[in-house]
């Protein structure tokens, strides 16, 4: 429901706030490269409405156009209205008006709040990609920065989580990169700003979801923030104290990490005979440190610290282990520590594949991701009639498996010949092997047997990977 007040000028009974705005949104922009325009996220409540008053006239003071932003959720009965609302309060501030509409699944495993967040995020970035915007202004305030370090703090988070949010992020995971997040109103309480709004008749949305106590950031708002604050007056305002203490320890931690990483690897890669020298705690926060930079899609729990240093750190010196972390592959490699993003890995493959060669020249082998080549070609190659007769089995390595590739060289096993070929160990598994009979003859990055070639014009096999 909106407020049904009108909305006359701005009066100037609340220097103060505005104030403080403006120092604000100064040092934002003091810090960010922008054009000439800016936008904010705009859903009609109070915050995001005094947010879009102040806006305006601060840019219109700098000469900058201004943009809202609105996403749809299409969650309350009330969201056309509040749509048209939006609108119209956008167009009396003189500010630009955009809107999108997105579809939340109400039965998301994430829970409804975590999708429509994700959600509006993704609209957010769209419309700021799509109108050359560079700085996305949001409302979140002191009460929103305390609520969040507690929720955090419940969550039992490491320090990225309880440092909550700063006054201005230049790149934000769900903004994407190219997109800074400010926060101008994040030393002003909620109070501050109803007053605000109070003062200067101010027409904003209630939105009911806000009230309902399914939610946990409105259960610690309506009823646990309450009972701190009857008891400690302002807590509000230490806890956000507490949280400008907990970034700038943060950042310090980040300096060091980076210190670390140049003496540990680069970007691309980290030495594990030099990770093994740092403590257990430096260790960890280069890690951290380290992941972010390779693009992880989020921190690791100490759990998932303890079993990267368990199979990447401890495991034996001639073991090659992959593990999938936080949206990336890492993977251990002649000495070195390698993370790429991931990939869809190969761990449905089926345990045996018959085929049935009638002589062409290539059989596709999609679960694989490749071809089989048969090539006709002078020198020893594979009998072409037992080719033709079978049976040829495709497998996956089951390990211990071997193969001889030179006549004056022993057999040897398949992981000793691909460490010797530097084939990467995420690479090896889509690499097959392939049988006639029970006999292996041929591995997939690596070549035929040459106990297999029994003719002087027989059959040639080598493997193709899909593009």
């Amino acid at each position: 429901m909106a407020n049904s007040r009108k909305s006359p000028p701005l009066s100037n009974s609340t220097p103060a706030l505005d104030a403080v705005f403006q120092r604000a949104l100064e040092d934002i922009l003091a810090r960010v490269v922008v054009s000439d325009r800016i936008a904010l996220a705009y859903s009609g409540g109070l915050d995001s409405t005094v947010l879009l008053h102040l806006a305006a006239a601060a840019c219109k003071q700098r000469g900058i156009s201004l943009l809202a932003f609105h996403v749809h959720h299409g969650l309350s009965p009330n969201a056309d209205r509040w749509l048209a609302h939006c609108e119209e309060q956008s167009q009396q501030a003189g500010v630009a008006f955009l809107a999108r509409q997105v579809q939340i699944n109400p039965h998301d495993k994430l829970g409804i709040e975590q999708a429509a967040r994700l959600a509006r995020y993704d609209a957010l970035a769209d419309m700021c990609t799509s109108n050359d915007v560079t700085l996305l202004l949001t409302a979140h305030h002191q009460d929103d920065q305390a609520e969040t370090v507690v929720l955090q703090l419940l969550r039992g988070a490491g320090l990225p989580g309880l440092s909550a949010m700063a006054m201005l992020q230049s790149e934000h995971a769900l903004l994407g990169a190219g997109i800074a997040l400010g926060r101008p109103l994040l030393e002003m309480t909620r109070a501050d700003l109803e007053l605000w709004a109070d003062t200067n008749a101010i027409k904003h949305i209630v939105d009911e979801s806000n009230d309902d106590l399914r939610f946990r950031r409105n259960e610690v708002r309506h009823q646990l923030m309450p009972l701190l604050d009857q008891q400690l007056p302002g807590v509000q305002k230490s806890i956000a104290r507490s949280a400008r203490h907990l970034q700038t320890a943060r950042r310090l931690l980040d300096e060091l990490a980076a210190i670390d990483l140049q003496s540990c690897g680069d970007a691309d890669s980290l030495v594990i005979d030099r990770l093994r020298q740092l403590s257990d705690d430096r260790l960890d926060n280069l890690l951290r440190y380290w992941l972010k930079q390779c693009g992880a899609d989020h921190y690791p729990s100490d759990a998932q610290l303890y079993q990267l240093r368990e199979q990447m750190l401890h495991a034996r010196d001639d073991a090659h282990p992959l593990l999938a972390l936080c949206g990336l592959t890492l993977e251990r490699d002649s000495g070195h520590l390698l993370a790429r993003h991931a990939e869809p890995l190969p761990i449905n493959l089926p345990s045996e594949m018959l085929l049935h060669w009638q002589g062409e020249s290539e059989i596709a082998i999609p679960a694989w991701q490749g071809s089989l080549v048969f090539d006709s070609a002078p020198g020893p190659g594979l009998d072409r009639a037992q080719l033709l007769q079978g049976p040829l089995r495709l497998r996956p390595r089951g390990g211990g498996e071997r193969l001889k590739l030179d006549s004056n060289r022993p057999s040897r096993t398949l992981k000793n010949l691909f460490q010797e070929s530097d084939v990467p160990v995420r690479d090896r598994l889509w690499l097959p092997l392939l049988y006639l009979g029970d006999e292996l003859i041929f591995a997939a990055g690596l070549g035929m047997d040459v106990r297999a070639g029994r003719t002087s014009e027989g059959v040639r096999l080598r493997w193709q990977r899909q593009d």
